[in-house]
């Protein structure tokens, strides 16, 4: 067949101005920002160190993860702060690197042997969501965000993705209907919340730990879920009735949703996802408690000679030596079917590139830190722990919807934390609204992975309506965390 014209232009079709511009911008940053005269108390090396972080943040926000992840490689070990082996050897020998891929391989299985569409069958069709769809989807958020604790937030949420839309085409929703925006929004509001609560893996345990190091006070895990896990309940009630009532949502269409469209390898929970779940869940309860029975032997074991990393690391080897139990003579986790599926090489990069990244930000020798304390003493001085809180929680919703969350958050630990200490403030809570506030990134596309999933759907074409579910989804969370919190600090601060 013929080459046509209008093909020909498609093949030849090149990057749009606006993405030359982010690219240019991207790398100018790391790489030529650091050539500007130092300003304030920044050092030569500071101004390279910062000029990285600051492309990191850029590249993140408007182009892409990994390409920006290599540069910001290469400019961070040539900019004088560190050589390239020792740069290349902190990010990517970074425990919670390590730690990242091993649970990645546990987490990203469950839903690939088919945990998610089996609850959702097994939960359409049990007799208290008969006739209450408004009942079902409240369920649904919630029930699959608190599962995120154990299963991984993106792979669950592109598999949800998928049963929204065949529960929408099946009900007969429109194809640009506010219930398809909502109900992805939902999903994604849901996932990163539940992967939110307890800081016990990924980029999240980077936090916690430079937040640890940085205040002298281990962050009591158990203490931040008592928090988190009502506040993830009551922030998804939340944005059910506000959007349903913004949006006119009309959620009785619903009734007409027949599980039996799910397929047969939905009704039985596999063998092997039932292997996965019981040690993945073990293993986090195990990592949780260590983090909570804070002086133990118990904790001292788990958090200082096994380290998360090395029990996340004996779970997933477990699995993948462990019999499926589905008589098959293979292992419960088959490497090669999940690698594809379960490792999201672009949070790996984001953890390795950033956190490095932003502990050199907070080092004596660039004096990035002496100026940025400059910035926000006026705001803080003489204020309370209250206010400290308060502005915490929305200078950090507010940075990780406008760049990458994981940059940001690692970022803002040394710059807020002093002022923490200083008021006399329990650093706990402080700790677990930063961490768990700075997840919420959602409404750009570069504040988070999840949020570049969800603005990439092709069954979200109407952008505007995009930015208008997901501003939603951070209202309900304002109104919901900042009283809860602030309320938590004024009984236990």
């Amino acid at each position: 067949m013929a080459t046509t014209t209008t093909t020909i232009k498609a093949i030849n079709k090149g990057y749009s101005p606006v993405k030359l511009v982010n690219i240019a911008i991207t790398l100018f940053l790391m790489f030529g920002f650091g050539f500007l005269p130092p300003f304030s108390t920044l050092t030569p090396v500071g101004m390279r160190v910062l000029g990285v972080f600051l492309g990191v943040v850029y590249g993140y926000s408007s182009c892409d993860i990994i390409w920006p992840s290599l540069f910001a490689i290469i400019a961070f070990g040539i900019s004088g702060f560190t050589s390239m082996s020792a740069a290349i050897t902190s990010m990517m020998g970074h425990n919670v690197v390590f730690q990242s891929i091993v649970g990645f391989i546990a987490a990203g299985s469950l839903s690939y042997y088919g945990f998610g569409k089996w609850f959702v069958r097994w939960s359409l069709s049990k007799k208290i969501f008969k006739g209450k769809p408004l009942l079902y989807v409240w369920s649904f958020f919630v029930v699959f965000g608190l599962s995120c604790i154990v299963v991984n937030q993106i792979v669950l949420s592109l598999i949800l993705y998928g049963i929204w839309q065949d529960i929408a085409d099946n009900c007969g929703y429109e194809k640009d209907c506010s219930f398809r925006y909502v109900g992805f929004a939902g999903i994604m509001l849901c996932t990163i919340l539940g992967g939110a609560m307890v800081p016990y893996q990924s980029w999240m345990l980077g936090l916690a730990t430079t937040w640890s190091n940085v205040t002298s006070v281990q962050l009591n895990m158990g203490l931040m879920a008592a928090f988190t896990l009502p506040a993830t309940v009551l922030i998804l009630t939340a944005y059910v009735f506000l959007s349903k009532w913004i949006f006119k949502v009309d959620y009785s269409i619903m009734k007409r949703f027949d599980v039996n469209k799910m397929g047969e390898e939905s009704k039985v929970l596999r063998p092997r996802a039932k292997r996965i779940l019981v040690l993945y869940v073990l293993t986090v309860f195990l990592c949780i408690l260590g983090n909570t029975l804070i002086g133990t032997a118990f904790a001292n074991f788990i958090n200082n000679t096994m380290t998360v990393a090395g029990m996340y690391c004996v779970c997933a080897a477990v699995l993948l030596v462990l019999p499926s139990g589905e008589g098959d003579g293979k292992p419960t986790i088959e490497f090669r079917k999940v690698k594809d599926t379960a490792i999201s090489w672009e949070v790996i990069l984001m953890c390795a590139v950033t956190l490095p990244i932003a502990a050199a930000v907070t080092n004596e020798a660039t004096g990035i830190l002496p100026w940025l304390t400059g910035v926000f003493s006026p705001i803080f001085a003489g204020k309370g722990g209250a206010f400290i809180l308060v502005f915490t929680m929305m200078l950090s919703m507010i940075l990780t919807n406008l760049g990458s969350n994981i940059a940001f958050g690692a970022a803002m630990i040394p710059i807020i934390a002093p002022f923490v200490m200083s008021s006399g403030m329990n650093p706990q809570f402080a700790g677990a609204a930063l961490i768990y506030m700075i997840n919420i990134g959602m409404v750009l596309p570069g504040a988070s992975a999840p949020a570049s999933i969800f603005h990439s759907q092709p069954s979200l074409q109407n952008g505007g309506m995009r930015i208008k579910v997901t501003l939603v989804g951070c209202l309900a969370c304002l109104l919901v965390a900042v009283p809860l919190f602030t309320l938590g600090y004024l009984i236990l601060g």
